[in-house]
């Protein structure tokens, strides 16, 4: 249920904006990116004083690093990590200077980068969370506001919409029209507003350790970004999170009771651990240093609704959904949220849409939420069979091909759809991309030169609504000149020809990827994905159908009809 209103503290500080978020994890902080960037004044509530040490998440996948992009610090992120071309491999040893068991390719050659790079106009990249953090709070538009060291305490609903009161002696109280909750899985505000969790049965636990070492003398020539270590010692992984400044993780499940009792019950010599997990002494290990250790319990877990029953309310990342990190899905699905709900916070808060629009933020990532929860589920019960293996070295390697699904998915990352089909699920494939503009789909990338730039079509719906058509659909450009408005953001028309004094498609892979037919336009969203195909025979009443469409897409699952 909401909890009632109450008077805020006379004296606390008081902040008014549009949204409040509260959590500052990457999440969080993308969210206030986005929301700024479409005008909406945020401000973000964060109880640590500044970003964990501890790197957690350590992969950015395309799509993600194609919205970083769209924020201007893409180049920053790859400049803080390792551009996973580099590390594009799988490796299996006992340990890290022992036996090599296997390997899996996922860049296997300069023709595999080529055609990965075809997909999108920017590679993935290795970069812990802490590092993201620390960019998108370095990188806050005017806008956006981040109050770090304050702990979200109390959320009620007003007659205007949210109150936000943190404590500590010197407490905040934020006036907002809508709350976002990125607190995440721990986070203590979701319950008091209806917001009921839901939980799998765990997948076990494991111990991280995070550490500096120097292993250029073991990793050298066959860089990976995980090394998989199945000894008598230790079963785990070594995660590359930067090995040019040398820094480490070593993530260990407990497969067994004993083990359960061993990590997480008694002493544990995490030196030792290390040790087992490169197969050297701690003497030869150049420059090793611990700098934190954690465990934690590997499951996923849910929401029954995202969206509070009196609407204000919204959760978002790893507060909405947690999964297995086997599959590296978790701070981007997270990210992906707070992309596709921020355009339709700015469309009802600017009065171009109704509140109803907001219920298809849950109608589209809900189902890609749940997807990736159920892959990383598969992913971990595979991973731990195979540490539990003790098959032969060749049929090990034989059967290594299997787990690409796990390391090597690019179609789930580029290829989800809001909209599949009857009984469809909104991953086809989950290794291979097959670009498409059909709507629910990602808008496909194709490099167009401007005046002698070259930028993606990925560019043309960075900050509002866009008609991308071919040369029969030029009217397209009168109809966004005389309503250069669509659901209260910004509409843009672009025609893209082959020849053209405007958007030229050069190499042709737009025409090839969006097959246009006549007057034909592709209507792209803010978040880059296709609302409608419009034929262009009616074009006023065509767009209208389409903002109709979204906003009565279908319901949603049923919310708890509890309020204040």
């Amino acid at each position: 249920m909401t909890a009632p209103v109450s008077r805020p503290l006379e004296t606390a500080e008081q902040v008014e904006a549009e949204v409040v978020v509260v959590g500052g994890g990457p999440t969080g902080l993308a969210a206030a990116h986005f929301l700024a960037g479409h005008g909406i004044r945020t401000v973000v509530l964060e109880q640590r004083p500044e970003p964990s040490g501890h790197p957690r998440a350590t992969v950015i996948n395309s799509r993600t690093m194609e919205l970083l992009r769209h924020l201007g610090i893409d180049a920053e992120v790859r400049a803080a990590g390792v551009p996973l071309q580099n590390t594009a491999r799988i490796t299996w040893c006992t340990e890290l200077a022992g036996t090599e068991l296997a390997g899996l390719d996922i860049i296997a050659s300069a023709d595999a980068l080529m055609e990965r790079a075809v997909n999108s106009p920017v590679l993935p990249v290795i970069c812990s969370q802490n590092r993201v953090e620390a960019l998108l709070v370095d990188r806050l538009p005017e806008n956006a506001r981040v109050i770090r060291g304050v702990k979200a305490e109390e959320l009620t609903v007003t007659p205007s919409g949210v109150r936000v009161t943190t404590g500590g002696e010197t407490p905040t109280v934020v006036e907002a029209r809508y709350a976002v909750l990125a607190e995440g899985l721990h986070g203590s505000l979701r319950e008091t507003v209806g917001l009921r969790r839901t939980a799998a049965t765990p997948l076990g636990r494991l111990l991280d350790i995070h550490f500096s070492a120097d292993l250029s003398p073991w990793t050298a020539g066959r860089e990976s970004a995980l090394y998989w270590v199945l000894n008598d010692t230790v079963r785990g992984v070594l995660v590359t999170v930067d090995p040019v400044r040398g820094e480490w993780l070593l993530e260990i499940p407990a497969l067994t009771p004993e083990e359960e009792h061993t990590y997480f019950e008694g002493e544990v010599d995490h030196h030792q651990l290390i040790e087992a997990a490169i197969g050297e002494s701690r003497e030869a290990i150049e420059g090793l240093r611990i700098h934190s250790v954690r465990n934690w319990v590997m499951g996923s877990t849910g929401l029954a609704s995202w969206r509070s029953a009196d609407g204000r309310v919204l959760a978002a990342g790893d507060a909405a959904h947690t999964f297995p990190p086997t599959g590296g899905f978790g701070m981007n699905t997270g990210i992906q949220d707070a992309h596709n709900l921020a355009w339709k916070l700015a469309a009802v808060l600017r009065g171009g849409a109704p509140e109803a629009l907001l219920d298809s933020y849950e109608r589209e990532r809900r189902p890609v939420a749940e997807f990736n929860a159920r892959h990383s589920e598969v992913n971990a019960l595979q991973k731990r069979a195979l540490l539990q293996s003790d098959a032969d070295r060749e049929k090990f390697a034989r059967n290594i091909e299997e787990h690409r699904p796990h390391f090597d998915f690019e179609g789930q990352t580029l290829g989800f759809t809001y909209e599949p089909g009857p009984g469809e699920p909104v991953v086809q494939d989950v290794v291979t991309y097959r670009p498409t503009a059909e709507a629910g789909h990602r808008a496909p990338h194709a490099w167009l030169d401007r005046a002698g730039d070259r930028i993606s079509t990925t560019d043309l719906s960075r900050t509002g609504f866009a008609l991308l058509t071919g040369a029969e659909g030029a009217d397209w450009e009168q109809v966004a000149k005389e309503d250069p408005t669509f659901m209260g953001l910004p509409l843009t028309a672009a025609v893209i020809t082959a020849d053209g004094p405007g958007l030229r498609d050069a190499g042709g892979a737009f025409a090839d990827t969006y097959a246009l037919k006549g007057t034909e336009a592709v209507l792209v969203r803010p978040d880059g994905h296709v609302l409608a195909r419009l034929p262009g025979t009616a074009p006023r009443r065509e767009l209208r159908q389409a903002a109709d469409r979204i906003v009565n897409g279908g319901p949603v699952p049923a919310r708890t009809q509890e309020s204040s």
